[in-house]
This record gives structure tokens, C-alpha cells and sequence, in this order.
């Protein structure tokens, strides 16, 4: 019951927070209408600390304070460092593992919540010695095990996520400038597949096999990896197959005229 009561405050909390930022935020500034968030500032504010994390007890840095005032909250009074980054945390989306957690574990709306609301759902979650097992018990992610086959061009049957993560962290110490290598290549493939720039080109979802077929030929032009963007990987492809465009319109507006 617990779980389900923190589960409905945070999922108002969102449904409310992302609506309300969309409605009153200017477009060009970070600054906020401070009474359309004060219940979730308030809720942000009386969250449960982790007893055992001490450094949520100690005062919030000037940078913390500086940036709730660059959204235009100012409180009258001394906020932990805890408080001011569930407050601070209101804005920000979840990040990369949290959102794996929150779609493993089938939670509802995670793709509108906040990073505050998802860390509490998931310290919630975790408090049950069955979902971490089952967590660190998933398969390994496609991500990782691409990072395998780039790293050593296999993949061990039967491996966990975590027994995964912990090879390719192995390799990573073991070959340096190949791990560095991967890590551009991890980059590049968010990059490539952001909804932004995939809406620039209007292509589809670009797949781990056409990725590695032009991240290759990109690279051998010379361009270091580092230097490389998911535009480069995108500009690339389009040159050799152009059905990855969404429509087929703009696939025709593309083709040589006849002669």
C-alpha cells in the first residue's frame, strides 16, 4: 500500500508538472510561475531522505540556490542538499537507467515523469529484495551487448545484464583506446536516433546494423570518431539508401529528375 500511495502522488505530481511547464514557461527562459508549481515544490520539500545518505542532510550549495533562482523559485528558508535536488529535479527528465528501470518494471506514465518522482519510485521498488534480484537478474541490454560484440566479436550465451556490464567494463581497462573508440560509437547511436534530429531529416529509427555499415564508411573518409555527429552517420546513409525517409513524398522530392 505504501508503494501505491507514493506511486499516485508522483504520478499527479507529473501529469501536473509536465502540462503546467508546457503552459507557463517562457520560451526562451528557465524562469517558472512559481504558484502553479508551489504544491509541487511543497511535496518536493517533505520527501523521505535515505537516513544513510548523510550529504542530504548538509546545506545546499550556492549553485544549487543559483539555479532554483534562475527558475524563479526563491524560498524563505534553508534548504539540505536533498531538498533542493528533489526540487531541482521537478525539471529534469529521468535519466538513461532510471527510465530502463521504470519500462522493466511496467510503471504507468514514466514517460511523463520527473527525475525526482522516478528516484522515489524506484528507492520504493527497491526495497523489495525481489525486484533487485530480478533487476540485476535481466537479460543484458542491446546496448551492451553491442559494446561485446564491438569489444571482442562475440557474445556469451546466458549472461546477465550485470555479468555483462562487468565484462565490457573488464575489456574497457584491458583495451583503453578500442573501450574509448566504443564510447564514441555509443554516443554517436543516441545521437543519430534523437527524436530532434531524426525529425530534422525526417527518417526512421536507425538500426545497430545500418549504423555500423555507415559509422565504417564515415570513418574511413577520416574523420575521427570524436569528431563525428549522429548528422554525419544520418547524411551518410541518406547518400546510400534513401527508404529510411518517413515519407514517401519527400522520398520522390529526393530523386533525380528523369531525362
Amino acid at each position: 500500500m505504501e508503494l501505491i500511495a507514493v506511486v499516485t502522488t508522483f504520478v499527479l505530481i507529473g501529469l501536473f508538472l509536465v502540462y503546467k511547464h508546457t503552459l507557463f514557461t517562457p520560451a526562451k527562459s528557465n524562469k517558472i510561475n512559481i504558484e502553479n508549481f508551489q504544491e509541487q515544490i511543497e511535496t518536493a520539500l517533505n520527501l523521505p531522505r535515505d537516513s544513510e545518505e548523510d550529504w542530504q542532510n548538509e546545506p545546499a550549495t550556492e549553485s544549487m540556490l543559483q539555479e532554483m533562482a534562475d527558475r524563479g523559485i526563491w524560498l524563505d528558508q534553508k534548504l539540505t542538499k536533498g531538498q533542493a535536488m528533489n526540487i531541482l529535479g521537478l525539471f529534469t527528465p529521468p535519466d538513461g537507467r532510471q527510465v530502463d528501470i521504470l519500462k522493466h518494471f511496467n510503471i504507468p506514465y514514466s514517460f511523463k515523469m520527473n527525475q525526482t518522482m522516478a528516484y522515489y519510485l524506484i528507492r520504493e521498488l527497491f526495497k523489495d529484495p525481489a525486484k533487485v534480484t530480478e533487476w540485476n537478474n535481466r537479460p543484458p541490454t542491446t546496448t551492451v551487448r553491442q559494446g561485446l560484440l564491438f569489444m571482442e566479436g562475440k557474445l556469451i550465451s546466458g549472461m546477465t545484464h550485470v555479468e555483462a556490464q562487468s565484462r565490457l567494463d573488464k575489456l574497457g581497462m584491458e583495451r583503453p583506446e578500442q573501450y574509448r573508440e566504443w564510447k564514441q560509437i555509443d554516443r554517436l547511436f543516441l545521437e543519430t536516433n534523437n527524436p530532434e534530429v531524426r525529425a530534422k531529416y525526417q527518417v526512421r529509427k536507425i538500426t545497430w546494423k545500418r549504423f555500423f555499415e555507415s559509422y565504417d564508411a564515415v570513418k574511413a573518409t577520416g574523420i575521427n570518431p570524436r569528431a563525428m555527429s549522429g548528422e554525419h552517420i544520418i547524411e551518410y546513409t541518406l547518400r546510400q539508401d534513401d527508404s529510411i525517409v518517413t515519407h514517401a513524398k519527400i522520398r520522390e522530392a529526393m530523386q533525380p529528375a528523369s531525362s
